[in-house]
């Protein structure tokens, strides 16, 4: 040992050492960490040094945390000579190689994959997938047209792999057809009459949009509810959960018509069922017209008292007497099913017993007894004929006897 020579030392040192290459993955340990380098013993004739923008994100963002002395980790060779007797090494590189190989099994196998937006320009997204740079086109964001792509920035998106090219460091990914296959799913449950549950996501003054799992459907304001309501507002709130029926459903057009009052039955079939003809109830004035007043009863259906039907006195119109919010008690006069009409009578109620049809019918079998009249006036005229006669009688007699 001690008659070796410096030549042939430096020869074992040599054969001791590592044989590393450009563009190899090796093994090392920490030896030292700065706040903006770490260095690395490779067992190579010089030591590695990692740059921090040779760094992963999160290792960059703190070095001295993210590494440790003693630590052993994989190290990607940049070159062998930074020009300052080290070897460029790289952390971020590693991981890259490593999600460039975890990207391409996603690929083949058709998996989900999670994207960052980090930015867009005129074409599309630009995103970050397992720290390897990405694109969404335009056409791929979503399953509508979309103008303003700022809004998705900062967000991360569920994808799939349209594409990749490790050599040209290419990755093409779509959001559009994750949403597409969901909306299949969607829009095998939205046929006519189904009952499904939505969330109000928005609000105009003709009805409410309702959020059925990624496809919108629209509640017609007249369909929120059996009663006059305004605007949707009235009723609904946005991201309130509703249960709603399917009225209609094109999904060329993607449009979905939604009903809420239709879950509930018709409140003229309650009423129905539930009072008749001669029946005494109130109701509330709402709305008065020239001919009549309509009033809000139970059930929250609309009856008509006629102008006719409101006093036993003469009234010229119902405002002349009415006013919107009084309370009235009135009699059911006739319940028309088939117009979903209801006819009713104040009036009724301020007569002793009988209606005016009554009194009506009433007047007509007075009025049809003139034959009894009749035989009176027959009896009354026989003395009337039996002194007529006498009378003639008498007169024959005079004459015989002035003859004499």
């Amino acid at each position: 040992m001690d008659n070796i020579t410096n030549e042939e030392f430096m020869e074992q040192v040599e054969e001791s050492m590592v044989k590393i290459y450009p563009k190899d993955i090796v093994k090392g340990t920490i030896i030292n960490v700065k706040e903006d380098e770490v260095f690395v013993d490779i067992k190579y004739r010089y030591d590695g040094i990692v740059k921090k923008d040779e760094m992963s994100e999160e290792e960059a963002a703190d070095p001295l945390k993210a590494f440790s002395v003693g630590d052993e980790i994989d190290v990607y060779v940049i070159k062998l000579d930074d020009g300052e007797g080290n070897v460029s090494l790289s952390t971020s590189r590693v991981e890259g190689l490593k999600n460039w190989k975890k990207l391409q099994e996603a690929f083949e196998k058709g998996e989900v994959v999670k994207a960052s937006v980090k930015g867009s320009n005129a074409g599309g997204l630009v995103v970050k997938v397992m720290g390897i740079n990405g694109f969404i086109p335009a056409s791929q964001i979503t399953t509508y047209f979309v103008k303003n792509f700022t809004q998705y920035e900062g967000q991360d998106l569920d994808t799939r792999i349209l594409s990749i090219d490790e050599k040209k460091k290419r990755v093409v990914l779509s959001s559009r057809v994750l949403q597409e296959e969901k909306l299949d799913t969607v829009w095998e449950k939205l046929v006519p009459d189904a009952i499904v549950t939505g969330k109000v996501v928005r609000m105009v003054d003709f009805g409410a949009f309702i959020d059925l799992g990624g496809v919108d459907g629209l509640v017609h304001v007249s369909d929120i509810s059996w009663d006059r309501i305004s605007k949707p507002s009235d009723v609904l709130e946005i991201g309130q959960e509703v249960e709603v029926k399917i009225l209609k459903a094109n999904r060329e057009k993607s449009r979905v018509s939604l009903g809420i009052k239709q879950l509930t039955e018709k409140p003229f079939d309650l009423f129905v069922k539930n009072h008749k003809a001669g029946d005494v109830l109130t109701g509330e004035v709402v709305n008065l017209l020239d001919f009549g007043a309509f009033l809000k009863l139970e059930e929250s259906v609309e009856g008509l008292v006629h102008v006719s039907q409101i006093s036993n006195e003469h009234v010229e119109k119902p405002s002349d007497v009415l006013n919107i919010g009084d309370k009235l008690e009135v009699k059911i006069l006739e319940i028309d099913a088939e117009n979903q009409r209801i006819s009713l009578s104040k009036r009724a109620l301020m007569e002793p017993k009988q209606t005016v049809k009554e009194n009506k019918e009433v007047s007509e079998k007075v009025s049809s007894k003139p034959k009894v009249e009749s035989k009176k006036t027959v009896k009354s005229e026989e003395p009337k004929e039996d002194n007529s006669f006498g009378s003639n009688l008498g007169d024959l007699l005079d004459n015989l006897n002035l003859e004499d």
